[in-house]
């Protein structure tokens, strides 16, 4: 029988915190963005600072629980260690964007967040939308917290779970305007 290779990088088995992305580095290594239903999401530099931020828009048109999602190539996933399932904790930092006629958001953008994961034999298991939040116009921006607990809820063979493969980020109901996301990061 063959050893068993190390399906994530070492960036991945790193300390804590683990930065999906960050508005001073991008992403980590391995790491994406993508939507689905209709909002386009696209890295740009951060107004007045040298940052970039993720651009959540949907002037294109977005239908209800569309979102983005945040995710890892195979084997640039995080370890999903016991202390990480007890402890862990996913934070992302929004802004408010633009709603549908261009104009900043005036009005809370509510959310849910799930996680998504690989599984010991690699196949993907996407956790449930346990934790809802408003995106609203706060100036130093919205930090969202998402307890790995919380994300695990409702999960059958928790056990199998081997890694964290995707952040997902859904509009909840009709989206009434895009956000920015300034950071991602997974804590223990």
């Amino acid at each position: 029988m063959l050893p068993l290779l190390p399906v994530f990088s070492a960036a991945a088995l790193a300390a804590s915190p683990f930065e999906v992305y960050s508005s001073k580095g991008g992403f980590a290594d391995g790491w994406k963005a993508s939507a689905w239903g209709g909002p386009a999401v696209l890295q740009v530099d951060a107004e007045g600072k040298r940052a970039t931020v993720l651009d959540v828009n949907i002037q294109n048109g977005a239908q209800p629980f569309s979102g983005v999602i945040l995710s890892a190539n195979p084997g640039s996933g995080l370890d999903l260690t016991d202390k990480l399932r007890e402890n862990g904790v996913v934070e992302i930092t929004f802004k408010p964007g633009k709603d549908a006629q261009v104009q900043t958001a005036k009005e809370p953008q509510p959310v849910q967040l799930a996680l998504t994961f690989f599984n010991k034999d690699g196949e993907t298991v996407h956790g449930k939308f346990n934790v809802k939040a408003d995106i609203s116009a706060a100036e130093a921006g919205n930090t969202v917290k998402m307890t790995l607990p919380e994300a695990l809820k409702g999960l059958a063979d928790q056990d199998q779970l081997a890694s964290i493969s995707a952040v997902r980020i859904q509009f909840f109901g009709p989206p009434v305007a895009g956000f920015l996301i300034v950071d991602c990061v997974i804590k223990e």
